[in-house]
């Protein structure tokens, strides 16, 4: 059973991306609102003011939803004309066209096969758009249809880099042969006398396909921004990928790359004579190492002084910046500060000499 109350809160927090339609088993619909950030935020504006309890009706296979859309189907042989689905398909598929287009590099419109091939996958996610908006609810039509009427626009998609695309022409013959063929989907509401509810998909694997298809998407919009975005370069627009491809030849890359490249060797080979055993050991040797080198600086000692040397002048700094020793305010502070960094440098040596001082005996103990 859903909750009316649950879908709000979804539809709130995450209603951009879709949330709820997933928590509401409304799948494509959660796709679709993912890959247009709810419907260009009106569509989720629309659905919190109209929408949601009837998505809940839906969900919780409520009568009076199942006998409206009933009625409809006998009463009407096919699904009647809808201007706003007809426009949300329409602007749906102009995006889903813009950012596959886009995705791929600009030469490649500059070339007779490779531009086919552009056009060819743009006209794929305009009929996609145009099948996502339109099958929502109880219909259906073959997705060979508003493929044919995206294919039939590749000729405007065709520029060769000349001038742009036009996305809306192939986008408005595939919603309009969509409509031409669309029919009911007698499985998505049937009678319950009859025969059994559509089989709803587990949560799992919803979220799977909402998940491929965000993946996809990310890609595209990626790879979109990749080969588009530009930035100012010294007062002159250039794309981000020529500022990346130039780095990536530049002479500092490559040097940095080769000392990388060397220190990954390096410390494979050490991880093969020694394991991750060696290598966290060899790490916090290190990291102690330094912690010594700062305590020593602190205290003003060279590395190789003795503990006597190490007390003595402990004793000697506590007593010089103890901060009873002050009266002015700021004076004092800057005591304390310095006191209390002695007595860290003091322990710190004075722990570290014991760990050695075990250590030792113990090797002495068991050669």
């Amino acid at each position: 059973m859903k909750r009316t109350g649950i879908a709000y809160f979804f539809a709130l927090t995450g209603g951009l991306f879709g949330i709820h339609h997933l928590y509401l088993r409304r799948t494509q619909q959660a796709l679709l609102w993912f890959t247009t950030f709810g419907g260009f935020g009106i569509g989720l504006l629309y659905e919190l003011l109209f929408s949601i309890r009837k998505y809940v009706q839906e969900a919780n296979n409520d009568n009076s939803f199942h006998d409206f859309y009933q009625k409809k189907m006998r009463e009407q042989k096919s699904p009647a004309f809808e201007l706003t689905r007809f426009g949300g398909q329409f602007i749906v598929a102009m995006f889903y066209g813009f950012i596959t287009y886009y995705a791929f590099p600009d030469t490649w419109v500059e070339k007779t096969f490779l531009s086919l091939f552009v056009a060819f996958c743009s006209a794929v996610a305009i009929a996609f758009g145009t099948q996502l908006v339109g099958t929502l609810g109880p219909r259906k039509c073959s997705f060979v249809w508003p493929l044919l009427g995206a294919l039939l626009g590749i000729p405007f998609l065709l520029t060769h880099g000349v001038k742009s695309p036009s996305f809306n022409i192939a986008a408005f013959f595939s919603c309009w042969i969509f409509e031409w063929k669309v029919d009911w989907d007698p499985e998505y509401l049937s009678d319950k006398s009859k025969t059994k509810p559509k089989a709803r998909r587990h949560v799992v694997k919803r979220c799977l396909i909402l998940g491929c298809g965000a993946i996809l998407f990310g890609l595209l919009v990626s790879s979109a921004i990749y080969q588009n975005l530009q930035v100012d370069l010294h007062g002159e627009r250039v794309k981000i990928k020529d500022v990346i491809a130039d780095f990536f030849k530049s002479q500092e890359f490559i040097q940095l790359y080769q000392q990388l490249s060397r220190v990954m060797k390096e410390l494979y080979a050490f991880y093969l004579q020694f394991g991750f055993k060696g290598i966290w050991t060899q790490i916090w040797a290190e990291l102690s190492s330094e912690s010594d080198k700062q305590a020593y600086q602190t205290l003003n000692l060279k590395s190789d002084a003795s503990q006597k040397d190490i007390e003595l002048q402990c004793r000697t700094l506590s007593r010089k910046w103890h901060p009873d020793r002050y009266r002015d305010p700021e004076a004092k502070q800057k005591a304390e500060t310095t006191f209390m960094n002695i007595q860290q440098a003091c322990n710190r040596l004075s722990a570290e000499r014991k760990r050695r001082q075990t250590i030792n005996t113990q090797k002495r103990e068991n050669p």
